[in-house]
């Protein structure tokens, strides 16, 4: 006589896998942090900083204000009477990073999951420049306001901001068909 398997419940694998998300997403987002930071000063930082965040916010300045003689400098925004430094932490990689284990993580198809991945990097750059060149004129204006823009309000709006993109993709996605345990074919 044999004995037929039981179903899993709600509260075995089912239950595990968010946890199991959790758990890739932060381990995926240390080691590309660990990555990033190793790499710093390299062809990759160099293209991410300097040419397509610090490059590109220098020219959506010059488009707002071009009589304040902004120019690029490796990772400095300069202008006469104060510009910017663009540093690791502070060059929107985190949110790269981010969005890359987040659709890593995704319990969306993988086409859904690539297309939703190349759109953030977009949405992460242009969030990314703007940031920057807002941070500009804040510095420029009222040093104080630039702190509070730097240190809190920017950082927990892009958040927010992704956060919101990630679950507006995951909304629309269609849902893979459960699977089925072996032996239940």
């Amino acid at each position: 006589m044999s004995r037929e398997p039981t179903p899993p419940t709600s509260g075995d694998a089912a239950a595990a896998l968010p946890w199991a998300r959790v758990l890739v997403f932060a381990a995926l987002f240390a080691a590309l942090q660990a990555l990033w930071t190793a790499g710093e000063d390299g062809v990759l930082w160099r293209l991410w900083v300097e040419i397509l965040n610090v490059d590109v916010a220098t020219a959506v300045i010059s488009q707002f204000a071009p009589d304040l003689g902004v120019h690029a400098d490796g990772s400095r925004i300069r202008a006469p009477g104060g510009g910017l430094n663009v540093l690791q932490g502070c060059d929107g990689a985190e949110l790269l990073w981010l969005i890359t284990a987040a659709f890593v993580v995704a319990p969306v198809p993988w086409l859904w999951r690539l297309g939703g991945w190349l759109a953030g990097l977009l949405l992460v750059w242009g969030l990314n420049v703007g940031r920057i060149a807002a941070l500009f004129f804040a510095w420029r204006s009222d040093p104080q306001w630039f702190d509070w823009l730097h240190n809190y309000i920017g950082p927990l709006v892009l958040i927010v901001l992704l956060a919101l993109y990630v679950q507006w993709v995951m909304a629309r996605a269609p849902r893979p068909e459960p699977e089925m345990p072996i032996g239940y074919l």
